[in-house]
């Protein structure tokens, strides 16, 4: 089995290679069923430690590696089909059966992109209310977070608002936010509650991306994320350049001091 690819701290701190390259599907499934921050935080960093060794062993093998890391997480109301989609857009199919998340679970997806090799790790969380704690630890390093709803529940929407305020108050400086509206296979049989103009109102609200999709059928699925990916390579370009700036600046200014 093929081990995850862990990313450090920030948005634009160091990345770790896995053990082999990804091979332009499923690099690893994993899970994590905690039920408190501390316990999580412990077990992110024992995947930390683990990946620390392995990164030594391909930097001497000479193995190559993505060229960028980024963690995505999946938030919204427990049964809006987070797991559905992160799975179809993993492994190509809708799940027969899939079990409500509890606490963490999380898959890597690796793929090319302008040239450019990436790795997308995609953090599942659980939308049960006793979870949201926990959730609150992983978007903070986030660099691209998903807000899902069910476009056949017009209480989901409701609770997005909920979920929004959550992460523009707890995401790190520079992360990406995009609204998902799921399920979109049902509205053909009259099953729609939420309309496009709705979900498309509360993302101009909340300056975030929005998409529709349907888990099952993979509409929209590629085309999301493969947006999301775009723009975070983007802002992760735009914080290279600025940090850049900041230290050519810095370097001038001793300059003339001297």
């Amino acid at each position: 089995m093929k081990r995850p690819l862990e990313k450090k701290g920030s948005i634009i701190g160091d990345y770790m290679l896995a053990k082999k390259p990804g091979n332009r599907q499923v690099s690893f499934v994993g899970q994590m069923k905690k039920s408190s921050p501390d316990v999580i935080a412990d077990a992110e960093l024992t995947l930390s430690e683990k990946n620390h060794k392995e990164d030594t062993y391909s930097k001497t093998a000479g193995v190559s590696g993505p060229q960028r890391v980024f963690k995505v997480v999946f938030i919204g109301n427990s049964g809006v089909g987070k797991s559905s989609f992160i799975h179809h857009y993993c492994r190509g199919h809708f799940p027969n059966k899939m079990s409500t998340t509890v606490g963490m679970d999380f898959q890597v997806r690796s793929l090319v992109l302008d040239s450019t090799q990436i790795a997308l790790q995609l953090w599942d969380t659980a939308g049960q209310e006793r979870f949201h704690s926990i959730t609150t630890q992983y978007y903070r390093k986030a660099d691209g977070i998903l807000v899902m709803y069910d476009v056949t529940q017009t209480t989901s929407l409701m609770a997005v608002r909920d979920w929004l305020d959550q992460v523009q108050k707890n995401k790190a400086d520079g992360a990406c936010v995009m609204l998902l509206g799921n399920k979109m296979d049902m509205e053909d049989g009259g099953g729609r509650q939420v309309t496009t103009m709705q979900g498309q109102n509360l993302a101009e609200e909340y300056q975030t991306e929005f998409f529709e999709c349907s888990a099952k059928s993979g509409h929209n699925i590629q085309e999301a994320m493969t947006h999301l990916a775009r723009l975070m390579g983007a802002q992760q370009d735009k914080q290279c350049e600025s940090v850049l700036h900041s230290l050519d600046d810095s370097s001038r200014r001793g300059h003339c001091c001297t």
